[in-house]
């Protein structure tokens, strides 16, 4: 049964857009030693769940029966999420499997690899921003290549290719989403186990 998308990637982009807008982001330490971003801009985040138990020195995570692990804090605020993930990836990537998902706004990572991640991931993105195009730079041919993933979502092995967004220019949110599978979570549970769309 649908309950939030229709199938149509415009459409249900505009959707997935106002959905974010509901969504309080922000970043946490590791995303802020990549780049810092004032929390009233903008946010990067992981929804999912982590091995990691303490939330801060104060603070346990909740835990996760399902997984035997613990959830994120934006999934353990915002657990609906994982059905909105779930169903707009089966629309539009369904033969990809995930197990987390990155949650960016307003957020131009630098050049980096994804060293956690494992194979290759989904990238989509949403709003009437400029700029903002994802860079792939081609070790082979030594150039980069720029995609814009509001059109369609963008499939690459970050672990392997360098990648970052440009800077994103005008008054507009720049919304993103990257689907993928975590290293660190298959070594300690099998994958199906953990896949939030299962």
């Amino acid at each position: 049964m649908t309950n939030y998308f229709t199938g149509d990637w415009e459409q249900d982009s505009a959707i997935m857009y106002d959905i974010l807008e509901q969504i309080e982001f922000y970043s946490g330490t590791e995303r802020k030693n990549m780049i810092y971003i004032p929390q009233k801009i903008g946010g990067s985040m992981l929804y999912g769940v982590t091995w990691k138990k303490y939330l801060s020195p104060e603070k346990d995570r909740e835990y996760d029966a399902d997984t035997g692990l613990y959830k994120t804090k934006i999934y353990a605020e915002h657990p609906e999420l994982k059905f909105v993930y779930k169903e707009f990836a089966n629309y539009h990537f369904p033969e990809f499997e995930w197990t987390q998902v990155q949650m960016n706004k307003n957020f131009p990572c630098p050049p980096h690899f994804d060293s956690k991640n494992i194979g290759e991931s989904v990238l989509c993105c949403f709003g009437e921003y400029k700029g903002g195009c994802t860079c792939l730079y081609d070790h082979d041919s030594k150039s980069i290549m720029k995609y814009d993933p509001r059109t369609s979502p963008l499939k690459f092995n970050g672990a392997k290719i360098l990648h970052w967004v440009d800077s994103i220019r005008g008054k507009h949110t720049r919304y993103s989403l990257v689907f993928f599978n975590n290293n660190k979570l298959t070594l300690l549970k099998n994958i199906d186990d953990l896949s939030i769309t299962s």
